[in-house]
């Protein structure tokens, strides 16, 4: 933990003048600093150390702040050329025809009304389902769902394998960040790959119920593979806990043989992606 400590403190050491430039843009596209504490929940006086360079935020502030500006960790320290450049086509993008604005509207129905229902979904998740890059691959993920603004946002972590999924494990991970909510009686998740636009995901479950620890799906998505193959399989979200021990949880990400005896026998029977003979079309069990 020293060294990541260590390691982040050389980063703002070196982009010191960079990072400033860029938190202060990220705070003139609100009507004021002392807004942006507020939202954030830090010292008005301690942020205006940030901004002036007298003080370097903590790793933890770090990314408290690099979460509510919707940046991934590292974007604080490119150049600010890059920054402001990014951020002009990210605002662009924002300037949708009216049309467009209007459909957003199911959105805003899916993971804003009544998200404060979806308070017992919080906590982490192994994701389990079949790789679409190898039909006998179970594939692992780490997602974890948390608040933020009243909105319960998802965040899911892989471990990069390459294109076959089946390369030895190493520390790169790959980040999905997205929304989690509902319409009626079903939940609705949709994440996508800030690095790469071209990757989205999307998941609609059962509600777990009140004893129930495991959520059963479908989740639909595009591989990273160079063949972009669209693939649905089933997907079950087996709950760990509110708190728990990250780093050993990412060490348990990958993608195993279907005979593999870490994956639980339950969870492989409820992700198989079979058909009946009776069925015309692929659904959730």
């Amino acid at each position: 933990m020293a060294d990541i400590a260590s390691r982040f403190r050389i980063a703002v050491a070196e982009h010191k003048a960079d990072y400033l430039m860029n938190l202060q843009f990220c705070c003139n596209h609100y009507r004021s600093v002392s807004e942006v504490c507020r939202r954030l929940k830090i010292n008005r006086q301690q942020f205006n150390r940030y901004l002036t360079g007298v003080t370097i935020p903590s790793r933890h502030n770090h990314k408290l702040i690099s979460d509510f500006f919707g940046l991934e960790v590292d974007e604080l320290f490119s150049s600010h050329a890059a920054f402001a450049a990014t951020f002009k086509r990210r605002t662009a993008s924002q300037d949708s025809p009216a049309v467009l604005r209007h459909h957003a509207g199911l959105l805003r129905t899916i993971s804003g009304s009544g998200a404060e229902n979806l308070a017992e979904y919080r906590g982490f998740y192994f994701k389990y389902f079949y790789s679409y890059l190898g039909e006998t691959r179970i594939k692992r993920e780490l997602a974890h769902w948390r608040y933020d603004q009243n909105v319960l946002v998802s965040s899911v972590k892989q471990r990069y394998l390459g294109e076959d999924e089946t390369g030895e494990a190493g520390f790169r991970f790959i980040t999905y960040r997205g929304v989690v909510g509902h319409l009626n009686d079903r939940l609705m998740v949709i994440d996508h790959h800030r690095g790469a636009a071209s990757e989205v995901a999307a998941m609609i479950l059962f509600p777990k119920g009140r004893l129930l620890k495991r959520l059963h799906g479908l989740t639909l998505g595009v591989s990273h593979g160079t063949a972009r193959s669209i693939g649905a399989a089933r997907v079950v979200m087996d709950f760990l806990g509110t708190e728990i021990d990250i780093r050993a949880a990412l060490s348990r990400l990958g993608t195993f043989d279907r005979d593999d005896p870490s994956v639980p026998e339950g969870i492989k029977r409820a992700i198989k992606n079979d058909m009946r003979a009776d069925e015309t079309m692929f659904v959730a069990r």
